[in-house]
């Protein structure tokens, strides 16, 4: 038992210094011999990743074995890596260059800056009773990841403005929605409107992307070389894309949007790692309807711009021109109107059933309490009232941005409802916004403004300069900026 518990000890040595390793009965058996390990030229003047193949052996030290007097030790190495992480390494100093990759990417970020990384290689020597273990002397590896340069900032040139202006003042530019680098967040957005002639008619949407450098020389010496643009050629863009500098195409590669897609304003998605674009399209601001009546709110039937949320609740976008609102709804009638103080566009009931703009029309109304989603496809002028599920979950929202920080900010439960919020909210420039719980377990966002339906992490929501009611229903995460 003793003789196999020192059989099975393993000591560190520097591999310079085996004339001077301890030794104890087991090592009698053998005797060693070995010359230092020297750092292989490669490594030491820099491993470039733009020369490296995915998965390729890379050579990072020149590994001189270890040799015995004795038959059956077999030499085994790996190499350490700023003296925290472990990975094998053959005998002719090779290891797996996804291993470095992954080291690089997790110590150091993606940035393709040279990057400097002490090492040691261990070699474990055993005959399989017994093992003794050899560390090398420290030294570095020179290393480089291939990534594209990525600047700071970026800016859309053009659009609904004038290209010069815009370029001189930089009011468009992307956000980001970390503080990470960027190349570990290389991902971009900004959403731009669409351009409209003098007469109000909807024109193509033209426009180019640049980082600072390229507004300057814009701005200083109208240059525009240095602008970015789609690599399909000048106006052939469709929604997603590959960008290249200018210089390097054959033509300008402006991006162009068509008027005929009738989007009121795109949201453009850069991802700079890749110099790749996407580009979704925002609908023109939807139709906004309320719900007023002896079962909705206060039930006082009042219609003013001031008793949204107390006596109006609004329907949400949807989407395919569509709006919705679920809710608790008692036998007491209601009716849909289009206008805070006016009845003249409202739905009712008519003897075929729901009518709109009928002056003779009666109350909506459901045969039972309960729980009911109002749907109008205000496209085709189509009104469905449909029982829904009960919520099962109760909340206390607030809202949380750029405006105040992202801090939660707690709404107000508009009147008779557990389930529908409300807040005022100012905004001095373009924000971003979300619907939460304190904590943020629980949080609603998306792309669409000023009204749309949040998801649980959706996107954050783009709030347009203004003052508005905000109204939002966490049963269907719906949500209405009503601007004042």
């Amino acid at each position: 038992m003793g003789f196999a518990a020192l059989a099975m000890t393993a000591c560190d040595k520097d591999f310079g210094n085996w004339a001077e390793q301890t030794i104890n009965e087991q090592d009698a058996i053998a005797e060693f011999t070995a010359t230092n390990i020297t750092v292989s030229t490669d490594a030491n003047n820099g491993i470039d990743f733009a020369n490296v193949a995915d998965g390729q052996m890379i050579k990072v030290a020149n590994v001189t074995a270890p040799t015995t007097t004795s038959e059956g030790y077999t030499p085994s190495y790996q190499i350490i890596l700023g003296g925290t992480h472990t990975y094998d390494l053959t005998a002719e100093g090779e290891m797996d260059a996804n291993d470095l990759k992954a080291y690089i990417e997790e110590v150091y970020g993606k940035a393709p800056d040279v990057r400097e990384i002490t090492a040691v290689v261990v070699t474990t020597f055993g005959n399989g009773a017994m093992a003794t273990r050899y560390n090398s002397k420290p030294f570095t590896i020179k290393a480089n990841l291939v990534a594209p340069h990525i600047s700071e900032n970026y800016y859309v040139v053009g659009g609904a403005l004038d290209w010069g202006a815009s370029a001189a003042s930089k009011e468009q530019k992307f956000k980001r929605n970390s503080d990470k680098s960027v190349y570990d967040d290389p991902i971009f957005t900004i959403t731009i409107n669409a351009a409209f002639d003098g007469s109000g008619n909807r024109t193509d949407t033209w426009f180019a992307i640049g980082d600072d450098e390229a507004l300057e020389a814009i701005a200083n010496d109208n240059d525009w070389s240095k602008l970015l643009g789609c690599t399909a050629g000048n106006g052939m863009n469709g929604y997603t894309g590959n960008l290249a500098p200018r210089a390097e195409l054959s033509d300008d590669g402006s991006l162009k949007l068509p008027a005929s897609d009738e989007a009121a304003a795109y949201k453009i998605t850069l991802d700079m790692m890749n110099y790749t674009f996407t580009i979704e399209t925002i609908s023109a601001t939807p139709e906004t309807w309320y719900l007023v009546g002896g079962c909705i709110g206060d039930g006082s039937w009042a219609n003013a711009a001031d008793k949204i949320g107390t006596s109006l609740f609004p329907l949400a976008f949807i989407g395919d021109k569509k709006i919705a609102y679920t809710g608790y709804f008692t036998t007491d009638g209601f009716k849909l109107i289009k206008n805070p103080g006016s009845w003249d566009d409202q739905w009712g009931q008519g003897a075929g059933g729901y009518v709109k703009n009928d002056g003779g029309s009666g109350n909506l109304s459901v045969a039972t309490a309960g729980w009911y989603t109002v749907t109008l496809d205000y496209a085709n002028d189509v009104l469905t009232i449909e029982p829904t599920s009960a919520p099962t979950q109760t909340y206390e929202v607030g809202i949380a941005g750029e405006f105040n920080g992202w801090s939660f900010q707690a709404m107000t439960k508009c009147a008779n409802s557990d389930h529908l919020w409300k807040t005022d909210l100012t905004v001095d420039s373009d924000q971003a916004g979300k619907f939460l719980i304190d904590g943020w377990t629980v949080n609603w966002g998306a792309t669409d403004f000023p009204t749309g339906i949040g998801t649980q992490n959706g996107s954050n929501i783009p709030i347009a300069a203004g003052s508005y009611v905000v109204i939002f229903n966490d049963i269907t995460g719906g949500y209405n900026f009503i601007s004042k």
